[in-house]
């Protein structure tokens, strides 16, 4: 971005380094003479078009270079580009104040006007450089600042959706009524959710898990919802084992698919159909039919996706990605790298 300076001071500027510029470089004019004049006013030209011109590459140069790790980059091409910039600009503006003044090219003179322009390309591109650096380390503490406030309300939201009463009161009575029609379903009902709620207690600190993790619990999750909505709930999977390898946030799919059965209608005449799949080897899709329930879930904090969104953008550059259709409801996770240090695994 251009030096974040006021035109009105940028514009007071030009016309004292102008005439600065004639005794800091010894030119051969008295002081108040019309020789002295016509110096500062060719110097003022030569400040205005090279400060703005230098100032605008660098502006470019910015855009197209704008990561911290491009600053070894971006600072080449500035000077590259400056100095070419300089040295046409100045061979330019010689030539024509040759021919309005009548004399003739000399290089001795050019070499001599191009000193002090090249103190100006200096001074433009030291002076954004050292307020773009400032400007981004600025921004990076306020930025680290806000992650760090949305990771404890990340955190904190993320554990009120993964112990929600709601879900636990809903399973406990599943688990009243088919204990004396069906022990055997009631033992198995029973240990699925002992796993889940032990994932939710051993993964509190971490950051990443294992895909083939994460859906050991969504299936354990999908187990006490079948539990209780039969038919009505229809799951199908399809990942290819080369995804098991990389990682999610941990229990975002189990959220997801609770979010899709929290905001839908379930029901014998309307069953609520789920896939998860994954796409490219780079995603994890979880997609379900749309039939919105007519009056929102009580017990829904409206929360549970921004709080995975947020999650990722904590984690990761590449961030979760939203669609809805008429028909359905879309959400596509990033699968990612082991890059981070708390992973979990219960090898």
């Amino acid at each position: 971005m251009p030096i974040r300076t006021s035109t009105y001071i940028r514009y007071m500027l030009y016309p004292i380094i102008g005439f600065a510029t004639i005794h800091l470089f010894g030119m051969n004019a008295v002081f108040g003479s019309r020789k002295y004049f016509i110096y500062g006013l060719v110097s003022t030209v030569y400040t205005v078009i090279l400060w703005e011109g230098n100032q605008w590459i660098v502006h470019q140069l910015k855009k197209r270079f704008p990561a911290y790790h491009q600053t070894s980059q971006r600072i080449l091409y500035q000077i590259i580009n400056s100095l070419l910039f300089t040295i046409s600009t100045v061979g330019l503006l010689t030539l024509i104040v040759n021919w309005l003044t009548g004399q003739i090219f000399e290089w001795g003179e050019f070499i001599y006007s191009f000193r002090p322009s090249v103190m100006i390309t200096f001074a433009v591109t030291t002076v954004s450089e050292a307020s773009y650096f400032f400007h981004r380390w600025k921004s990076s503490i306020l930025e680290a600042e806000k992650l760090k406030r949305e990771n404890i309300q990340s955190q904190y939201e993320t554990l009120k959706n993964q112990v929600n009463p709601h879900f636990l009161f809903n399973s406990l009575n599943t688990l009243i009524t088919i204990i004396p029609e069906n022990p055997q379903l009631a033992v198995a009902f029973t240990q699925h959710l002992s796993t889940l709620y032990r994932y939710i207690l051993q993964t509190k600190d971490s950051e990443l898990v294992p895909l083939a993790e994460e859906m050991k619990i969504a299936d354990a999750y999908i187990f006490l919802l079948k539990a209780r909505f039969g038919d009505n709930l229809m799951v199908k999977t399809t990942i290819g084992t080369q995804e098991f390898g990389q990682y999610v946030a941990p229990l975002t799919i189990q959220m997801l698919i609770e979010n899709a059965v929290k905001h839908n209608i379930i029901s014998a005449g309307k069953p609520l159909y789920i896939s998860i799949y994954s796409q490219m080897g780079a995603w994890i899709v979880v997609e379900n039919n749309l039939q919105k329930k007519l009056t929102p879930d009580p017990d829904s904090t409206q929360t549970g996706l921004a709080n995975i969104m947020n999650r990722y953008k904590l984690l990761s550059s590449q961030n979760v990605e939203v669609f809805c259709t008429d028909a359905s409801f879309i959400v596509k996770l990033p699968l990612l790298t082991i890059s981070h240090q708390k992973v979990y695994s219960n090898k």
